[in-house]
């Protein structure tokens, strides 16, 4: 039997699994086609910007890579998520100082790549800035999890899982801009 609340519960899981039939008939191919060459700072999105995002853009700028983070349906200067920060922190990563900071009023750049946490995430940042570059967090390291359900309400355990996914494909986000440098 299947532990659903490792995804983030019921809903988390079906989406997993719906996500993951896209990723395997190709839906999501062009998502890991990226010129890493060109790439000088991750702009990661969720939807609130105080549970994932933060989290991941917090852990990327302790790689050494520039970073942001911003929220669909962010509730302006909102600190990070109080489950959010205490999982974060047993972690190593501290987002005291984070403030939430809504999507539209991202000043994107050329060189930026946005990543977002859900497949429905990719539409609503389409509409919003058409030219910009941009991928799914979860597709970037195994097993791949292209719908990485918001953790906001879940239980430790999942906060910890989640944020376990981020590692993950964040690490794999810092060596594939690495190699790109070392190639410069």
């Amino acid at each position: 039997m299947v532990d659903v609340e490792l995804y983030g519960g019921y809903r988390g899981f079906v989406s997993h699994l719906h996500a993951r039939t896209k990723q395997a008939l190709g839906a999501y191919h062009r998502l890991s086609e990226i010129e890493w060459t060109s790439v000088r700072r991750l702009v990661f999105v969720c939807k609130g910007n105080i549970c994932r995002s933060p989290y991941a853009s917090t852990r990327a700028r302790a790689l050494g890579i520039q970073a942001a983070s911003y929220g669909l349906n962010a509730a302006e200067g909102a600190p990070a998520d109080p489950l959010a920060s205490r999982n974060a922190l047993q972690r190593g990563v501290d987002l005291s100082a984070h403030r939430a900071a809504a999507f539209h009023c991202a000043r994107l750049e050329a060189k930026d790549l946005v990543i977002v946490f859900e497949p429905a995430q990719l539409a609503q940042v389409q509409e919003r800035c058409r030219s910009a570059a941009m991928s799914l967090l979860g597709i970037w390291a195994r097993p791949l999890r292209p719908h990485v359900q918001d953790p906001y309400g879940r239980s430790d355990r999942y906060f910890q899982q989640c944020f376990t996914v981020i590692d993950a494909n964040v690490e794999e986000l810092a060596r594939r801009l690495a190699g790109a440098r070392g190639r410069r």
